[in-house]
């Protein structure tokens, strides 16, 4: 039994040391700014509680296994006591009678030992009594221990699981970001005037898309005409040219 404490109070240690490093790790999560997920920090609570809780349990157990020692050693010592008396006196009933006693002394000192004969039985059949009942609860504190083993290993594997996902969210959390690719936007002629129309695409950085507003601010302020049409400017060059050939003519 003080070997099942000793492995509870090792298994408690190490939990107490798991949940120091992961206190340690939620620190260096606050110090960059991130917060743990609310999942994680309900499992780190539950699994505090629950340590805690074996805490007690085997405070209590300890507790119990004290007073069940100190038992122990009393009934040890009463039945070691009595088997003693007990040979006293069955060593003085078979002892050799010096002289002739009376008949009367004979009956009251066989009267008084069958009188401390049955005081010692009776009191043999107390304590044995006490120490099966002993004998059992140390049974059931046995079985008290596994249970809290079994509960011990149950909390050392979600321990281990939260511990990997901590890990995983560290190795997410050092991964560089990438800024995401530029896409130009595409470009249509319109006609075979040589005008150029460009469509914005929803995919264009924004950086891009103010660089294509300056450029069509600096650019002449078209409008939209007919296909077989010219805009302004284009249609009186061409009226200018078309006249100058008329007058070499």
């Amino acid at each position: 039994m003080k070997a099942k404490l000793d492995v509870s109070e090792r298994k408690i240690s190490e939990l107490e040391e798991e949940r120091h490093r992961q206190h340690a790790e939620a620190e260096r999560f606050r110090v960059l700014g991130r917060e743990r997920p609310l999942q994680e920090t309900k499992e780190t609570k539950v699994l505090s509680e629950a340590l805690h809780e074996m805490k007690e349990e085997n405070k209590l157990l300890k507790q119990k296994n004290a007073s069940m020692i100190r038992k122990k050693e009393h009934y040890e010592c009463e039945i070691s006591r009595l088997n003693k008396a007990l040979l006293d006196v069955l060593k003085k009933q078979h002892s050799p009678v010096l002289g002739t006693p009376s008949e009367k002394g004979d009956r009251n000192s066989l009267e008084d030992m069958r009188t401390q004969l049955e005081v010692l039985r009776q009191q043999v059949q107390i304590y044995e009594e006490d120490f099966r009942k002993e004998r059992s609860d140390r049974e059931r504190l046995n079985e008290e221990k596994e249970a809290l083993q079994k509960i011990n290993e149950t909390l050392q594997s979600q321990l281990n699981k939260l511990n990997s996902q901590t890990k995983n969210l560290l190795v997410q959390s050092e991964k560089p970001s990438y800024a995401p690719p530029l896409f130009l936007s595409p470009c249509v002629n319109y006609g075979s005037c040589g005008l150029v129309l460009h469509y914005q695409d929803p995919r264009v950085h924004p950086a891009s898309h103010r660089a294509c507003e300056q450029q069509q601010q600096h650019s002449p302020d078209y409008q939209w005409y007919v296909p077989d049409q010219f805009p302004p400017d284009v249609q009186h060059k061409a009226n200018d040219s078309s006249s100058e050939k008329g007058a070499h003519r």
